[in-house]
């Protein structure tokens, strides 16, 4: 028999979901090289040619809606909004193999 899910205070099995996605994982591991960071930004560093910026943009809706990320300042014209990560980012960086502190955001 497969055992329980994990019970322990505090986690979200949605956190899971949302690191499982490679733009979403790509989105965070970016902001630990270049903070803040638009969806502009990132979509030049994303390794995936099909990617499109609209798609980007969508990913990044889902990291600030879970608190992984928060919007910075005003929407800039040509780039968009900025962003960076939050605490909760910041254990999510942790879970993807990067050691507290090394965001540089």
């Amino acid at each position: 028999m497969f055992s329980s899910p994990d019970k322990t205070p505090g986690f979200d099995h949605r956190l899971a979901e949302i690191l499982a996605h490679p733009v979403r994982s790509g989105f965070l591991k970016l902001l630990t090289e270049q903070s803040p960071l638009t969806a502009a930004e990132a979509l030049n560093h994303l390794q995936n040619e099909d990617l499109l910026l609209s798609m980007v943009t969508y990913h990044v809706g889902v990291l600030h809606r879970f608190g992984l990320i928060e919007a910075i300042g005003p929407p800039d014209p040509k780039r968009g909004l900025s962003f960076r990560t939050t605490p909760a980012g910041e254990v999510a960086l942790v879970a993807l193999g990067y050691p507290p502190g090394e965001n540089k955001g």
